[in-house]
């Protein structure tokens, strides 16, 4: 039937595991070749994946069958004419292709990404594809462990910088290589850079975009009203599970948010990845990358604020309206097109940005994505709408790279909610390689440039993957899914 991979082999020979999002319109379970587990596949760095997902890596399993939650019955991705229904209870999943010959699908409610399909190569003598294959996204897996695990990253070189390769660097004992392009191609070292950024860039104004360009915005740098909000401390900076709320209220309204933190003239934001159960489960990865950034910074590409409420006046725009009319201005040091988007940000809020689609992740906390391709957008709070997190993986990379580092600060100390990993072996390989990077900044050495050796003394593993030439060239190149895939996904809740 349309949209259901290949018959299911035994039950004897697989092993089902739940497969849901987190609004739970979507529930089915994925079927894993016993003998093969744990599968091994990539982390996929490409741009096609991080910015149609909102993840700075995404991370795919391959299944050999998909059947329905509470039956054994196949799970009916697509219904009649490629649209997907759920009149027969098999979920709702929105389509969205990529390139030629992938599809990929995610919730209509609460826009996780849950499917991945190899539409396969076309045949010359025949009508039929050849090499089709499906995925799940292994961070709405219900378990991971002994199931899979990443064994590799790819495509490195569309990040520009290594982006979250050069954070997340082995899993236990196994270090983890980081291919040019695809298994086989050039593993590329720590610290590796691809091209610089084009001259005439404008380095006053960061921009952001979806893989379908429905969502464009630009962010610019700090200025006078970039300290207006007042926000809570977040589960980076001070673990919720062990802080006493007096101490994460921030009673003495520290800007955190800019950096350097304390300064009179910050020229950076606050970024940082989470672990939570909200952000993998609105994903499908486990490792969500956020960066914090005042609204009244973040600009559609006319260059007026965004606004996220359907409310026509908010507490921000009733300050900023007091600021105009006292006058107050930019600091002195900024520079004049910084000081025109910040006159630009004092304008009133308007309708809601084009393209958004909302959910409520829970009273009063809001995900926004993208309606047409479904990459994750921003998450905000009613309660503190001034101040945003913004999904570091729709930032264009050629401007700065993936990671960004001359706009983000990035936290180095600690992985948002690692206490609620679905693997805690992989987001601990996370928190291991973030704290690698403060000690290399805080002792000025330079940074592992082993790309190839199996043992570099250090005790971990390294296994290069060469691509299976039996596989269609189309299959490798658009995502090498030659056994599994799985990502992470990342929260930063600020109470």
């Amino acid at each position: 039937m349309s949209g259901t991979p290949s018959p299911s082999p035994p039950p004897s020979n697989t092993t089902y595991v739940k497969v849901a999002c987190h609004c739970g319109l979507n529930e089915f379970r994925a079927g894993f070749p016993t003998d093969a587990l744990p599968i091994s596949n990539d982390l996929c760095h490409c741009s096609s994946c991080r910015h149609s997902s909102g993840q700075m890596a995404v991370y795919h399993v391959n299944v050999v069958s998909l059947l329905c939650a509470d039956i054994n019955e196949p799970f009916h991705v697509d219904g009649s004419g490629g649209e997907c229904v759920s009149p027969g209870g098999d979920g709702d999943l929105v389509p969205y292709q990529t390139s030629e010959n992938a599809v990929r699908y995610f919730c209509s409610a609460c826009s996780a990404h849950l499917i991945f399909r190899y539409l396969g190569k076309p045949s010359e003598e025949e009508e039929e594809r050849e090499g089709a294959y499906w995925c799940v996204a292994a961070g709405a897996l219900e378990r991971t462990e002994g199931i899979v695990e990443p064994g590799y990253h790819i495509y490195i070189e569309d990040t520009l910088d290594g982006g979250l390769a050069d954070h997340l660097r082995s899993i236990g004992h196994l270090k983890l290589p980081r291919y040019r392009r695809q298994p086989g191609t050039e593993v590329l070292p720590l610290g590796w850079k691809g091209t610089k950024k084009p001259e005439g860039v404008d380095d006053n104004t960061l921009h952001f975009a979806c893989h379908c360009k429905t969502l464009q915005f630009k962010i610019t740098r700090p200025n006078a009203q970039s300290t207006l909000p007042h926000a809570a401390f977040p589960d980076l900076l001070y673990p919720y599970d062990i802080t006493h709320l007096a101490k994460l209220r921030n009673s003495g309204d520290v800007k955190w948010w800019l950096r350097p933190l304390g300064s009179s003239e910050p020229t950076k934001y606050f970024a940082g990845h989470c672990a939570c159960t909200y952000c993998r489960l609105t994903s499908g990865f486990e490792i969500q990358s956020w960066v914090y950034v005042p609204r009244g910074n973040i600009l559609d590409m006319d260059g007026h604020p965004i606004t996220l409420q359907e409310e026509e006046e908010d507490e921000l725009t009733e300050v900023q309206e007091a600021m105009k009319k006292l006058g107050v201005a930019s600091p002195s040091s900024a520079s004049e097109e910084s000081q025109a988007a910040a006159a630009a940000s004092l304008e009133p809020a308007g309708s809601r940005m084009p393209g958004l689609k909302q959910y409520i992740s829970s009273p009063g906390r809001y995900r926004e994505s993208c309606h047409k391709c479904g990459a994750t957008a921003f998450a905000w709070q009613a309660g503190r709408p001034d101040l945003i997190c913004v999904a570091v993986a729709l930032v264009d990379e050629t401007q700065d790279g993936a990671r960004a580092e001359s706009w983000f600060d990035w936290c180095l100390t600690r992985v948002g909610f690692i206490e609620q990993a679905v693997s805690p072996m992989t987001i601990g390989g996370l928190a291991a390689g973030l704290k690698a990077v403060k000690e290399e900044k805080e002792s000025g050495k330079s940074v592992d440039n082993t790309t190839s050796s199996l043992d570099d003394g250090s005790g971990a593993t390294t296994i290069l993957v060469t691509p299976d030439s039996s596989l269609p060239r189309d299959a490798i190149a658009e995502k090498d899914r030659t056994s599994v895939v799985f990502t992470l996904v990342e929260e930063v809740v600020t109470a």
